[in-house]
């Protein structure tokens, strides 16, 4: 499940076509921490606005611009090259020197890198470490009716949208799964351990999103079934569904509250937590996959879940001109705005 196009929709069919990121500055995004800087400490907690750049490209570039160890910085997430964003690192820094100067470092035409905000921090920043993004996008040559529009979209901030993972996380025509799924079978190996773990990713999300596009087709994406693994929204723990509560959960699970989890399959640990039916239905839905969850397994990859539903916050959309509209939303980390923006429009090509 690594193609977009063979991924089914929870609302039907978009409501038109248009252009999604037609420019860098149509596709905006901005990290939230969760949490603010220490004050003190051994590193810079520093915040950038990039454009043209992929954050490992802005991470090398600070490190030359101010001579720091570029393994001893960290990020929270990565942010797309073809838009204009704004996140946060961590730069390791002499607690007696100065703070480092706000200004633009990189202004190459398509390049540009602006360190807007700079506070001392106790620690490395890592992976993860954020509450979600915000976006802001505007769609144009939009050839759909305003009250569609605005029909889906009240849909989809009441109701969510599923949570598939984009097929960036695939690679382009689907390079990163096909380089996984021959290293698992006893191919090639991951050039680095970055590499490594992007084509677990890739795997697993694979898997995930088949789980998912079946529970669509089925029809209960979105509410418990007994025996599920639920989670709270925005959170990581997980309860089950038992069947004497079952009319509770689905009134939470109306009101966006808690959510059915799909698996990011790997050496199962939460096997005795998983009810029989559960196992039973996503081992059905994965039966062509048993030989690559176990070479995942042998790889010492734990399994985990992920909410099969996507919340989407603070979701806000106007027309701006006749055929050109904008949108804005808040996302949990690790959720694709691509994702919201598929149930609402198809995206074409200028």
């Amino acid at each position: 499940m690594s193609d977009a196009g063979e991924w089914p929709f929870a609302w039907g069919t978009p409501v038109g076509t248009a252009r999604v990121a037609a420019t860098p500055e149509d596709f905006q995004v901005d990290e939230r921490l969760g949490f603010a800087p220490e004050g003190e400490g051994p590193h810079l907690l520093v915040r950038i606005r990039k454009r043209g750049l992929t954050t490992q490209q802005a991470i090398q570039q600070l490190a030359a611009h101010w001579q720091v160890e570029r393994r001893a910085m960290g990020y929270a997430g990565r942010k797309d090259r073809q838009a204009v964003t704004t996140q946060w690192l961590s730069v390791p820094w002499p607690v007696n020197a100065p703070l480092a100067p706000l200004g633009r470092l990189v202004d190459e035409g398509e390049r540009v890198l602006d360190v807007i905000d700079v506070q001392r921090h106790r620690r490395k920043l890592p992976v993860g470490a954020l509450a979600g993004n915000r976006f802001t996008l505007t769609l144009r040559d939009v050839d759909a009716a305003p009250r569609d529009m605005a029909a889906r979209l009240v849909t989809i901030a009441g109701q969510g949208v599923p949570n598939y993972f984009g097929g960036q996380r695939f690679g382009r025509d689907g390079h990163n799964l096909n380089r996984a799924l021959d290293w698992l079978a006893g191919g090639n190996r991951p050039r680095s351990r970055n590499d490594r773990s992007m084509l677990i990713s890739a795997t697993r999300s694979a898997m995930f999103n088949e789980v998912l596009a079946r529970r669509i087709n089925a029809g209960d994406w979105s509410q418990p079934r007994a025996g599920d693994l639920l989670v709270l929204d925005g959170r990581g723990s997980l309860f089950a569904a038992e069947e004497g509560e079952m009319a509770f959960n689905r009134r939470r699970a109306a009101g966006q509250r808690i959510h059915p989890t799909g698996p990011l399959p790997g050496a199962d640990n939460r096997r005795q937590s998983r009810s029989a039916a559960l196992i039973e239905r996503e081992s059905t839905a994965l039966e062509g996959w048993s030989a690559v969850i176990q070479a995942l397994a042998d790889q010492g990859v734990t399994a985990d879940r992920r909410s099969l539903r996507l919340s989407v916050g603070a979701l806000a959309g106007c027309r701006i001109a006749p055929a050109t509209w904008r949108l804005c939303f808040e996302l949990t980390r690790g959720a694709y705005a691509t994702m919201v923006v598929r149930e609402l429009v198809e995206a074409v090509n200028a």
